[in-house]
C-alpha cells in the first residue's frame, strides 16, 4: 500500500509539475517570435533566436543528461523548472531584440536540464510492461500544456499586452518549482561511479539506437518549423484573429494520439506506430503550402501534425527505453532530447532563412518533403 501511494504521489507530482513547465515552454515558443517582431526584428532573427535556444540546450545537455544518471533525476528537474520559471522575468526587461539572445541561452539551461530528466523519471517508476501506455499519458500532459498555454497567452496579450503574459507564466513556473521540490527521487544504484564521458559515449555508440534517434530527428524537424513559424505564417496569410488556434487543434489531435498510440505500440510494436506517425507529421507540415486562400488547411494540417508528433514521440521514447541499458537511460534520453532540439533548431533556421528568400509556403513544403522522404528511407532499412 505504501509503495503504491508513493508511486501515485510521485507520478502526480511529475505530471502536474511538467504540465506547468511545458506551459512556459510552449508559451515562449509561440509568443517570443511575435515579441521579436514587435521589438523590430524580422523573420530571420525570429528564427535565429529560436535556433540559439535549442543549440544551447543541445550543448548544455552534454552535462545535464549524464547528471540525471549520476546524481538522480531531482536536481536537474529542479534546475530546469527554476530556469523556465524565471525566464519570463528576464523577458520583461527586453528593450532591444538583440537582448533575446542571452535570454534564450539562459533558457537553454532549462531545456537541457528538465526535458530528458522528466522522461527518465517517468520511465524509472512505471511498470515496464505498460511503458508505452504511461509514456503516452506523460506526453498527454505535455500536449495539454500545448493546448492551453499558447492560446491563453494570445488572449492575455490581446487584452493586456506582453508584460501581463510574462507575469502569468512566471507564476505558473513558480508553481512547477514547488511541485518538483516535493518529488522523491534517488540516484540509480552505482551511478556515482559511472563517468559522464563514458555514459555519453555508450549512448552515442550503440548502433541499435541510431534509427530511433533518426526518427526523433525527422519528427522534430517538421515540428520545429511549425512550432516557430505557424503563428507568424497564419497571421500573415489569413484573417484568423488568434493564430495560436492552430496549436489548439494540434493539441486536441495530440490528445487522441497520446491516449491510443502508446497502448498500440505496447501491443503491435514500436515500428508500427513510429514511421506512419513521422510521415503524417510531414504531410501536416507540407500541407501548409496550400494555406493562402484555403483557411481550412489550417485544421487539416494541425490534426495531421498533432497526431503524427504526439503518437510518434510517445512510441519513440518507449522504444529507446526498451533498447537502452538502465544505467545510461537518462543519458540516452538526453541524446533523444538533443536530437529534438537540434532538429527543431534546424527546422526553425531552414524555414526562417528560406522564408525570407522565397516565402514561407515553399519553406513548409520543402521541410515536409525532407521529413517524409527521410522517414520512408528509415522505415525500409533492416536496422530499424
Amino acid at each position: 500500500m505504501g509503495q503504491n501511494y508513493k508511486f501515485l504521489r510521485d507520478l502526480a507530482l511529475i505530471f502536474f509539475g511538467a504540465f506547468f513547465v511545458f506551459i512556459n515552454f510552449y508559451t515562449s515558443m509561440t509568443v517570443i517570435p511575435l515579441y521579436v517582431m514587435e521589438m523590430g526584428g524580422d523573420e530571420f532573427f525570429s528564427g535565429l533566436q529560436g535556433t540559439v535556444f535549442f543549440i544551447s540546450g543541445v550543448i548544455l545537455r552534454l552535462y545535464f543528461g549524464p547528471m540525471a544518471d549520476k546524481k538522480g533525476r531531482k536536481m536537474p528537474l529542479l534546475i530546469g523548472a527554476f530556469v523556465f520559471a524565471t525566464t519570463p522575468l528576464l523577458l520583461l526587461m527586453v528593450s532591444s531584440y538583440w537582448m533575446f539572445v542571452p535570454i534564450r541561452i539562459y533558457q537553454g539551461i532549462g531545456l537541457a536540464a528538465f526535458l530528458s530528466s522528466s522522461s527518465s523519471f517517468v520511465a524509472d517508476i512505471v511498470p515496464r510492461e505498460r511503458l508505452g501506455t504511461y509514456v503516452g499519458a506523460y506526453r498527454l500532459v505535455i500536449t495539454l500544456a500545448l493546448l492551453t498555454g499558447p492560446a491563453a497567452a494570445q488572449l492575455v496579450i490581446i487584452d493586456y499586452g506582453f508584460a501581463a503574459c510574462f507575469v502569468l507564466t512566471f507564476l505558473t513556473g513558480f508553481l512547477a518549482v514547488i511541485l518538483i521540490a516535493l518529488i522523491n527521487a534517488s540516484p540509480l544504484p552505482g551511478s556515482e561511479e559511472t563517468s559522464t564521458y563514458k555514459n555519453m559515449l555508450s549512448a552515442l555508440q550503440d548502433k541499435t539506437l541510431w534509427p530511433i534517434y533518426g526518427g526523433v530527428f525527422l519528427l522534430s524537424l517538421g515540428y520545429g518549423g511549425i512550432l516557430n513559424f505557424a503563428t507568424v505564417y497564419i497571421s500573415q496569410v489569413t484573417d484568423v484573429l488568434n493564430p495560436a488556434i492552430y496549436f489548439t487543434y494540434f493539441a486536441l489531435a495530440g490528445i487522441a494520439a497520446n491516449l491510443t498510440m502508446g497502448y498500440i505500440s505496447d501491443r503491435l510494436g514500436r515500428k508500427a506506430v513510429v514511421w506512419p506517425s513521422v510521415m503524417m507529421l510531414a504531410v501536416g507540415c507540407g500541407s501548409l503550402y496550400f494555406l493562402p486562400g484555403n483557411p481550412g488547411i489550417l485544421i487539416l494540417s494541425s490534426y495531421l501534425a498533432g497526431i503524427g508528433f504526439s503518437g510518434g514521440i510517445a512510441a519513440l521514447v518507449a522504444w529507446l527505453v526498451d533498447k537502452a541499458e538502465e544505467r545510461i537511460r537518462g543519458t540516452v534520453l538526453s541524446v533523444e532530447e538533443s536530437c529534438i532540439d537540434s532538429a527543431i533548431a534546424l527546422g526553425s533556421l531552414l524555414i526562417g532563412a528560406t522564408g525570407a528568400m522565397v516565402g514561407l509556403p515553399i519553406s513548409f513544403a520543402v521541410v515536409g518533403a525532407i521529413t517524409f522522404v527521410g522517414a520512408l528511407a528509415l522505415a525500409v532499412t533492416k536496422t530499424s
